[in-house]
């Protein structure tokens, strides 16, 4: 009687402990990756100071209801143009009038890269109509306004805008 014996491969305890430390060191390394790519790319951050800027909520409630009883109108439109926007702001107190001695400042700020975000230079064009040009490109920005007079904080809003590009 002739025995037949296979020569092959045996599957042991072994192997398996190697695939299951491949398969999860794998798994492991691109999670760091990918975690690490991730945090220096975007911080999560909103503020540069977070824990201070909270602090100062209540004063931040303040100032939006004395904004409020002012009764400001303050309207901007934004235009495409060449490589970029025309931003016209129109100021109004709550009589209609303009008010003399304000300084404004606008700023695009890019929803996920505030390294994108665009500070403008407004120029007074006549009593209470303001104007700047921003070279931003077409997609969804936040336009902060602020308006000043005599270096104390007047008013302040922030809206949402999407950028057509040019044709």
């Amino acid at each position: 009687m002739t025995s037949l014996s296979v020569q092959g491969f045996t599957l042991k305890g072994r192997h398996v402990l190697a695939m299951l430390l491949l398969f999860f060191g794998t798994v492991f390394s691109v999670n760091f990756y990918m975690a690490r790519v991730a945090i220096q790319t975007f911080s999560g951050l909103e503020a540069e100071k977070p824990y201070q800027e909270g602090l100062k909520y209540n004063d931040e409630i303040a100032f939006a209801r004395e904004q409020a009883e002012r009764g400001w109108k303050v309207e901007a439109t934004v235009e495409p143009q060449g490589q970029g926007v025309m931003v016209d702001i129109v100021q109004r107190d709550k009589t209609g009038v303009a008010t003399p001695g304000l300084s404004l400042r606008a700023t695009f700020i890019h929803p996920a890269d505030r390294r994108r975000d665009v500070k403008l230079d407004v120029a007074l064009v006549e009593a209470g109509h303001y104007r700047a040009a921003a070279p931003v490109a077409a997609g969804r920005w936040d336009v902060q306004i602020e308006a000043s007079q005599n270096g104390v904080l007047m008013f302040r809003s922030l809206n949402r805008i999407d950028v057509a590009a040019v044709k």
